[in-house]
């Protein structure tokens, strides 16, 4: 069996997409994993 909160996190990606649309999702996943980035580089110094 597969992580649960992983199956809910796309569960409620999947919802919020049908909401504001794809584009406007994308854009969020794509600032995301910029702010994730930030923070993993910030970790290493």
């Amino acid at each position: 069996m597969g992580n649960p909160i992983k199956s809910i996190k796309t569960w409620f990606f999947e919802l919020i997409e049908d909401a504001v649309g794809v584009r406007a999702m994308k854009q969020f996943k794509s600032e995301e994993g910029k702010q994730i980035q930030s923070k993993n580089e910030i970790k290493k110094k």
